[in-house]
């Protein structure tokens, strides 16, 4: 597989017995769909490892902002989404095989976002709750009620128009 940034090979390590790719040229690394898992939070032994590992090398000046290409699935474009509620970093995802890429340094930021999972689904829910009270969500969600009502009430006439007719 090649580095979506710089197209130079990736190296497969295994770490803590799971296999990661990693781009010796900019220090990125592409994990496997489900495997993010197993380095993600603080705690997490193989994490600390990896990052570690990473920390050697030093990314050449790249425009972060370019879309890229998912190294497995060649020819798909990786979605770029924000990987927490708390929307502090952006990472991007396969939407073909589910893996996931992380610039230089976007690992270690994430795992200090949240160093528990616990930690992790608290922020979900104050993003859930924050969101709900949001006056422009409140507005939104009174729009979708009432094109709902809108429907039902012109279904039901539509019903009763073609019980008459027919």
């Amino acid at each position: 597989m090649k580095c979506p940034r710089t197209e130079s090979n990736l190296k497969q390590v295994k770490v803590g017995g799971i296999a990661v790719d990693i781009s010796q040229a900019c220090g990125g690394v592409f994990f496997d769909n489900h495997e993010l898992a197993h380095f993600d939070e603080q705690h997490e032994n193989r994490g600390t490892v990896l990052i570690d590992h990473l920390a050697q090398f030093s990314p050449p000046a790249l425009d972060y902002s370019k879309r890229i290409n998912c190294p497995k699935c060649t020819d798909i474009v990786m979605a770029r989404q924000f990987y927490s509620p708390k929307h502090q970093i952006e990472i991007d995802i396969c939407p073909g095989c589910g893996g996931i890429w992380f610039d230089y340094g976007e690992l270690a930021k994430l795992r200090g976002l949240f160093p528990h999972q616990s930690d992790r689904e608290q922020a979900g829910k104050d993003f859930e709750k924050n969101m709900l009270e949001d006056p422009m969500y409140q507005a939104y969600f009174t729009q979708i009620e009432q094109k709902q009502s809108l429907a039902k009430k012109l279904n039901r006439f539509s019903q009763f128009i073609n019980t008459r007719i027919f």
